[in-house]
Parts: structure tokens; C-alpha cells; sequence
């Protein structure tokens, strides 16, 4: 009896019958060594590098997108910062050399404008400077009072700008001027006493702020000082109702060094245009600044050429404003005072 084959000899047995009958047995499936080991690669494997190189290529892409846009922003906010430090150090230089105004920037001075020159007083430095809220409520509303009693002495202009200058006395009638002083005297009649006080406290204390900021010796009030008042309305009676065209101060008043306006009613809210624009010297067409009043604020800037300027067109409700002017020319100064206590000697 033949002995009995062991597990693995009956396989090997099998296999050889198997390979007598012409089958042959399953293959056992390569492993991943082993096809490396004949070249063959693993499938997907290109697939797999397709996407790795694919995402690498966008991954490099991304990265030079990004420093391009880094850098483009690094430039601008570079530009940004240093026009802001520009601005800012033209408006400290001003607020320190000048000590003028809370908005306050220097232009170039016109020469021929301030000959000749007076020492103490002509500008060294030419601005422009917004002090907000100089005078309070109370001496908004006596101001405007005062303004409506001298022009309603003359009873107004005919078109939509209305005068009273405090110097001469000169009111709007119709379409042209009476003396309100003279008028008053004869008829035995006067201006509010009390409202030509807080004037006159308000005048004082504009020249005093600009003989403190700008350093100066002496300092006159100038002649015309006039409230104006524009109602928004399309026709002009005449050439002196046109207040929207460009102008210069020195070459439209003559002894004018500087120019102050103090404005008794808000933009936007009691009237709309109005706002007082610098433009170009070269080109009225391009406008410098924007000023937008605002009740109880004051504008201050020297009256050359280098500060041509215009006021918009009010387009509805009611325009108030001031014109304080100052001169360095003692024989142009305006005498006139409106209280027995002080004294004008300078």
C-alpha cells in the first residue's frame, strides 16, 4: 500500500495532473514590488502625477498672481501713506509757522499783490484756513438781525443778492444804493445798539486772531464790511447781482490784504449752492477747494491773486453771510466803530 501524500504533495500531485491534462493553475497577482521590479507601472499612477504636477502648476501660478497683487497693493497703500504724510506736514508746517486755522493749507504768494510791502503786517506765508463754530448761536442770530435792519433801510436789492455795508452805511434799493446812516440820522431812527455791539466784539475778535496766528503788528479794518444776503432766484437785475463769477479781492477792492467771511447760516440746511469754491489761477475751469458753510464758521484767506474764488449759485432758500476785510495801509483804513469803549489806534 503506498504511503499517503502529504497537503503540499497531493498540491504538488494536483499541478502535475493538471499539467498532464494541459490546464494550468491561477497566477497568483503580482505584487506592487514586483512590478516595479519589471517596469510595468502601478495603474493610475500617470493619472496621479497629471494631478500632482497639475496642482503644482496652479499652486505656482496662485503664488506669482499673489506677489504681483502684493506688490501692487504694497505701492499704493506706499503712495497712499506718503501723500498722507505730505498733507499732514503742509498742514502742520502751516499750523505751526502760521498758527491759522483748524483746515488751514499755504499757497504760493503773488508777488505784486502786496507791494509794497509794510513791515508787521503784509504776508510772509499766502493761505487758506476753515475755523468752524468761531462765533456761538447767539451772535449768529444777532448778526443776522443786524444784517435785515441795514437792509431794510433801503428795503433790498431788486435781484437775489441784497447789501449792507457797515463802513459807508451803503443798503440795496432796488437796483442801487442808499446811505442808511444818513437816512436813520434824518428820520431820527438807529440800528439796534446791542446787535452793532456783538459786531463790533465779533470784528475785534477776528483781528485779533489774525494778528496772534500770523505773527503781525498791526492790522486795520478795511473798507467795504458788508453783510450779504442771496435769495435763490434765476434773473439778475444787474451786473452787481451776478456774485457767481470768479473774482480777486485785491484787484476787486483795491486796499484788501486779507479777507475774512464769517457765514450766518448752514449749507444743506437753510439754503442749497452757494458753497464758496477756490479755482485755478490758470483755469477757472478747475476748482481747488470746496468750502461748505456752516453757520458760525469762519473763512480767512489773504486776498492776492493767488486765491481766485467764486461762490456757487444758491438754488433754493436764503444766503447769510459776512465780509470782514483787512488792510496794512493805514491811510485806507475804515474808521468807523460801533461802541465808545474802545479805541482803534492799531
Amino acid at each position: 500500500t503506498p504511503p499517503t501524500p502529504s497537503p503540499s504533495a497531493r498540491g504538488r500531485w494536483r499541478s502535475r495532473e493538471e499539467e498532464g491534462r494541459g490546464r494550468m493553475p491561477p497566477l497568483p497577482a503580482p505584487s506592487y514590488s514586483t512590478v516595479r521590479q519589471r517596469g510595468v507601472k502601478k495603474p493610475g499612477r500617470r493619472r496621479e502625477l497629471k494631478t500632482k504636477l497639475s496642482k503644482r502648476a496652479n499652486t505656482r501660478q496662485f503664488l506669482e498672481r499673489f506677489t504681483k497683487l502684493g506688490s501692487l497693493a504694497s505701492s499704493v497703500i506706499l503712495a497712499a501713506t506718503l501723500m498722507g504724510f505730505s498733507i499732514v506736514y503742509m498742514l502742520t508746517q502751516m499750523v505751526q509757522s502760521q498758527g491759522i486755522g483748524s483746515l488751514s493749507m499755504t499757497v504760493d504768494c503773488d508777488g505784486n499783490s502786496y507791494l509794497p510791502r509794510i513791515e508787521g503786517c503784509s504776508p510772509s506765508q499766502c493761505f487758506r484756513s476753515y475755523v468752524p463754530q468761531f462765533i456761538n448761536s447767539s451772535e449768529i442770530s444777532q448778526l443776522r438781525m443786524l444784517a435785515d435792519e441795514g437792509m431794510a433801510v433801503g428795503g433790498g436789492g431788486s435781484g437775489p443778492v441784497s447789501i449792507f455795508d457797515t463802513a459807508s452805511g451803503a443798503s440795496s434799493s432796488g437796483e442801487r444804493f442808499v446811505m442808511a446812516y444818513n437816512i436813520l440820522e434824518e428820520t431820527g431812527g438807529s440800528l439796534n445798539q446791542t446787535l452793532l455791539h456783538t459786531f463790533q466784539a465779533v470784528v475785534d475778535r477776528v483781528r485779533e486772531y489774525l494778528k496772534e496766528s500770523l505773527g503781525l503788528a498791526v492790522l486795520y479794518p478795511a473798507s467795504p464790511c458788508f453783510f450779504s444776503r442771496i435769495i435763490a432766484k434765476e434773473n439778475a437785475a444787474q451786473l452787481n447781482d451776478e456774485y457767481w463769477h470768479t473774482h480777486v479781492d485785491t484787484r476787486q477792492y483795491g486796499s484788501f490784504i486779507y479777507t475774512a467771511l464769517i457765514y450766518l447760516n448752514t449749507n444743506g440746511e437753510e439754503y442749497n449752492g452757494g458753497k464758496f469754491e477756490f479755482v485755478s489761477s490758470s483755469d477757472q475751469d478747475q476748482v481747488q477747494q470746496q468750502i461748505q458753510p456752516k453757520a458760525g464758521s469762519l473763512l480767512l484767506f489773504t486776498s492776492g491773486e493767488e486765491n481766485p474764488h467764486r461762490i456757487q449759485k444758491v438754488t433754493s432758500g436764503i444766503r447769510y453771510a459776512v465780509t470782514i476785510s483787512w488792510t496794512c495801509d493805514e491811510r485806507a483804513r475804515n474808521p468807523r466803530r460801533f461802541d465808545d469803549l474802545r479805541s482803534d489806534s492799531q
